[in-house]
């Protein structure tokens, strides 16, 4: 008669995909470049009014060469660039003000970010990308369109992270598939369920495990809320281009049939449809920056 087996399943076989991503949260298994920890410390100084001077912010970017190098292809690209090529951090600090150079960092932080060597979700990343980019780039011309100027780089930085929650989905994921003894099929219908019903409250919860400002936070969890804060503007910038996106099939099927005019966030705002034309004129060639950004 053979021994007996002593090989006993591991804990993780017996539970839901559900589970292991939790259990990868509270673990601390989000050590994963979802936030560039320079990128992270440079808005965390920024929103504490530290005393931080532009010297201060210039080396603490140049401590990740990479974010730096990025920061200065992004500070000179048709979007940021003048008509003068900056080559230090220092130059582009001068050119565009602390603010700006520091959600530059995030963007480049987050670019960086999105990607992946799992063949089944490398196009969710690059999707997202895309996504992220035209938020952040829209929701600033938008605060700025509608009265709120000096909240457009927040609407920048709103855009670019409310979808933080998918990032640090796909990275659990990507580590739960190198993972042999989980046999996990990551198939379009798998992913997609599980981005959907999970993204904002993990995005929510990340960015307040990581002390990012509450608005941020807020918009990630709320932005898809059957229910919202009429009163946030900044949320109601983003819920607009969230829709905006899915019209435009920015990183999705697209949906020309969709009429930003009839939105209750456009009524809010208070955008005709002229401004609204405008609106996904401008998108266009944020989408092509995206592209070559991803591409550079």
């Amino acid at each position: 008669m053979p021994a007996p087996s002593t090989d006993t399943p591991k804990p993780s076989q017996s539970k839901s995909i559900k589970e292991l991503i939790e259990e990868q949260f509270v673990s601390g298994g989000l050590k994963l470049p979802v936030f560039n920890p320079v990128a992270l410390e440079l808005r965390q100084a920024l929103q504490a009014e530290s005393t931080m001077s532009m010297k201060d912010i210039a080396d603490l970017i140049m401590k990740d060469q990479s974010l730096a190098s990025h920061l200065l292809r992004l500070a000179n690209s048709s979007f940021y660039g003048g008509l003068k090529r900056v080559d230090t951090v220092s130059a582009a600090l001068v050119r565009l003000g602390m603010e700006r150079v520091v959600n530059l960092a995030m963007v480049t932080s987050q670019l960086l970010a999105h990607t992946s060597k799992v063949d089944s979700i490398a196009p969710y990343m690059t999707a997202l990308w895309s996504r992220s980019f035209v938020c952040a780039n829209g929701g600033r011309w938008l605060a700025q369109e509608t009265g709120y100027d000096d909240r457009a780089e927040e609407a920048f930085l709103a855009g670019l992270l409310h979808d933080i929650g998918e990032l640090s989905l796909l990275k659990m994921l990507e580590k739960l598939s190198k993972d042999q003894s989980l046999s996990l099929a990551l198939t379009d219908s798998l992913l997609n369920e599980i981005l959907d019903s999970l993204h904002t409250d993990i995005g929510y919860r990340l960015m307040t495990k990581w002390q990012l400002p509450e608005v941020y936070a807020r918009i990630a969890r709320d932005h898809h809320a059957e229910r919202f804060d009429e009163g946030d503007p900044l949320l109601i910038i983003i819920r607009l281009m969230d829709v905006l996106c899915r019209k435009l099939g920015v990183g999705q099927a697209a949906d020309p049939e969709i009429e930003l005019a009839a939105m209750p966030e456009a009524q809010i705002l208070g955008l005709k449809d002229i401004k609204l034309a405008e609106l996904e004129v401008l998108m266009e060639d944020v989408m092509a920056e995206s592209n070559a950004l991803l591409s550079a």
